[in-house]
């Protein structure tokens, strides 16, 4: 097991000191003993952790728009970049928010690739007033410690203040997987926005890029942004969208057998833990 397995992360927000990634303490444990040690502290908005092939930490801070390196034994933190023309409205569940990483990073096979998902602003064209979600891919620069060489693979992807989801993950077929939230739809200032979660894309959306009906999915992308030959057909249609009906899916992860698992937030209660299967529809 990885150190980054044993560790139990706590993200703890404070208005004045920002937030503290620590390892449990056996004194606050009930059953098998932990310890713990801060980590790293003064973050802004962390969001989400990759272990990396380095055998270091990797980890995005929504608000701040940063990417750093963490080293687990010493808790040493070294700042990789920071998303220049990210959109990080106040309130609202948009900044940086998804990371994924080649597993072939640092191996000398020149996939040394990081994938970011973030909000930037609408261009005069988009279907969304604000803003839009990018998936872009970067190269890492080991000499330079730094990402390098962007490449959009998606562009104007739904926006909106609520239910982003954004989890963003390399798959064991080397596909990338992706998940949209439902925008917040019919609920709060969101109330009159439509639920697109059970819309499917038609023929003539994809051609046009237009991705509105892709609200509330899962979406499994080729590593150039391109749609898998072997995704499900939905509705007589191919298209990005892997699974479909979900709320607002901040979790998802691969089990070692292959399988993909998501974790969904309910309204106020009834949270789900989904196996997820290539066309399903779980609304």
């Amino acid at each position: 097991m990885s150190p980054f397995l044993r560790i139990a992360v706590l993200a703890v927000a404070s208005a004045v000191a920002g937030c503290t990634l620590m390892r449990p303490d056996a004194s606050s444990q009930v059953g098998p003993a932990f310890d713990m040690r801060v980590l790293a502290s003064g973050l802004d908005g962390p969001h989400q952790m990759r272990w990396g092939p380095d055998n270091r930490i990797w980890l995005i801070e929504r608000t701040a728009g940063r990417l750093s390196r963490i080293d687990p034994a010493t808790g040493a933190r070294t700042l990789l970049f920071t998303v220049p023309d990210i959109l990080i409205a106040p309130g609202t569940q948009d900044g940086l928010l998804g990371l994924a990483l080649h597993p072939e990073l640092g191996k000398g096979t020149g996939n040394d690739f990081v994938y970011l998902a973030f909000s930037i602003r609408a261009d005069a064209c988009s279907p969304q007033q604000t803003g839009q979600e990018i998936i872009r891919r970067y190269t890492y620069d080991a000499a330079r410690n730094t990402l390098t060489a962007s490449r959009d693979l998606l562009t104007g992807l739904p926006h909106s203040n609520d239910h982003q989801s954004a989890r963003l993950v390399f798959g064991p077929d080397r596909k990338l997987y992706y998940t949209i939230g439902d925008q917040g739809a019919n609920q709060l200032a969101n109330w009159c926005r439509p639920n697109r979660a059970q819309e499917l894309p038609t023929a003539a959306q994809v051609a046009a890029k237009d991705w509105r009906s892709i609200e509330g999915k899962i979406l499994r992308l080729d590593l150039d942004g391109g749609i898998p030959p072997d995704n499900p057909v939905l509705n007589g249609v191919r298209s990005h969208v892997y699974a479909y009906g979900f709320r607002n899916a901040q979790g998802l992860a691969f089990a070692s057998d292959g399988k993909l698992y998501q974790a969904e937030h309910g309204p106020k209660t009834d949270d789900e833990v989904n196996l997820i299967r290539a066309g399903g529809n779980y609304g």
